[in-house]
């Protein structure tokens, strides 16, 4: 039988609970010719794995991101496969896994709230 959408979302919870990185943060940035730096968010989901069919399909799943492959450092006998998302994709992101998510819920529920909360 098929998965059920709920029963999807709460497998790429877990597997974004134990293998994402994401990050939220303001950066300062400075333009070549500008006098002054500015300010900007950088909101970013990313999983990397050794398993290129679970990359795709949470690629699949969500309809949004790029993938890319990082080969092995000279002491790795495998490279990663990359799955990566940011800004409004990564508050879709978040918001689609927040209700399933256990470990990594707060540093989702920032990035909702960037979205939802601030004008």
């Amino acid at each position: 039988p098929m998965a059920s959408p709920s029963e999807n979302l709460a497998y790429l919870a877990g597997l974004f609970d134990g293998e994402s990185c994401v990050t939220y943060k303001q950066r300062l940035e400075h333009r070549k010719g500008k006098p002054r730096a500015y300010k900007y968010w950088y909101i970013r989901i990313e999983i990397n794995m050794t398993d290129k069919p679970t990359i795709d399909y949470v690629h699949k799943m969500f309809g949004c991101g790029s993938l890319d492959y990082r080969p092995p450092y000279p002491h790795q006998n495998y490279g990663q496969y990359r799955w990566k998302c940011s800004h409004r994709d990564a508050y879709k992101v978040a918001r689609s896994l927040l209700p399933f998510l256990i470990t990594k819920k707060n540093d989702f529920k920032k990035i909702v709230d960037h979205y939802e909360n601030d004008t």
